[in-house]
């Protein structure tokens, strides 16, 4: 089980960090700029990279070394960093989910997967559970998720990568006959109450950003910051259709927000993220 207990450590994000926390922050450092680099990278310029996004640096020191025990960062050479390849496939898988976020129409696909684990796999239950919620799946009962279509893919990385694919029935299908009406399903599968307020708060501690920053160092604390605390959220929240919310749901003013800010602050951030790790 060793080779599939790695990839299964990247099949998604890790959102167990504390969003804004050091180890966080820096994660989203690797995910944003270190990446992108083609040579290891020395240890003090992922210093001065966290140091300008606001952690300080014993701390920074810490959480990068916290970040290469979770197999996040790995040394190259003596004084130099580079980003893993598991670590750099979930980086790529992110792209699509962070920046580009979806929701549904009311006439798409829905993916339906029911499972059922021998007692000797019990273990495996949880890391079912864990892996499908962060993929934003809603539990309709014991052994049956549903997640959107657009997700289907992802969901038989997941089962892959814990090797119970073989227990597991995956349907595509169209809307389900709600009993109780399309909100009240949505309520009982999915934690709308947590998602609504993980939108509210990312809308509240954003509200205060300027459209144009005032300077790119500015742009790079507010961006990192920014991507820190929205990057768990399109995961959580699949994009369900209006249909299946309640009203004023603050989901799409939260991804208009990221995405607008995103186009204001991203260039400079990025320019002054290169200016750090060129100088």
């Amino acid at each position: 089980m060793a080779a599939s207990t790695q990839l299964v450590a990247f099949t998604l994000d890790d959102f167990e960090a504390r969003t804004g926390s050091a180890a966080s922050i820096i994660r989203t450092i690797a995910g944003l700029y270190l990446r992108h680099e083609a040579a290891p990278v020395a240890r003090t310029k992922i210093l001065a990279l966290a140091t300008a996004a606001g952690v300080s640096a014993p701390t920074a020191q810490t959480a990068i070394s916290r970040l290469a025990d979770r197999g996040v960062l790995e040394a190259a050479g003596t004084s130099s960093l580079q980003v893993t390849a598991a670590a750099h496939a979930m980086f790529a898988r992110g792209d699509r989910r962070i920046f580009t976020p979806r929701q549904m129409a009311d006439e798409e696909l829905w993916c339906l997967v029911a499972y059922s684990l021998p007692e000797t796999m019990r273990p495996l239950r949880h890391q079912v559970r864990k892996h499908f919620l962060q993929l934003g799946g809603g539990l309709v009962n014991a052994g049956l998720w549903i997640f959107p279509g657009y997700l289907r893919e992802e969901v038989l990385q997941v089962l892959g990568a814990l090797e119970v694919r073989s227990y597991a029935t995956v349907f595509t299908t169209q809307t389900p006959d709600f009993p109780e009406g399309a909100v009240q399903a949505a309520r009982q599968w999915w934690d709308l109450g947590r998602l609504e307020s993980m939108h509210s708060t990312f809308l509240e501690s954003t509200a205060a950003l300027d459209a144009q920053p005032a300077s790119p160092a500015a742009a790079y604390r507010s961006y990192v910051a920014m991507v820190d605390a929205w990057r768990a959220l399109p995961y959580l929240d699949p994009g369900l259709p209006d249909a299946m919310l309640p009203g004023n749901w603050p989901g799409r003013p939260s991804r208009e927000r990221f995405l607008a800010l995103s186009r204001a602050y991203g260039p400079g951030a990025r320019h002054f993220a290169t200016a750090l790790l060129e100088g």
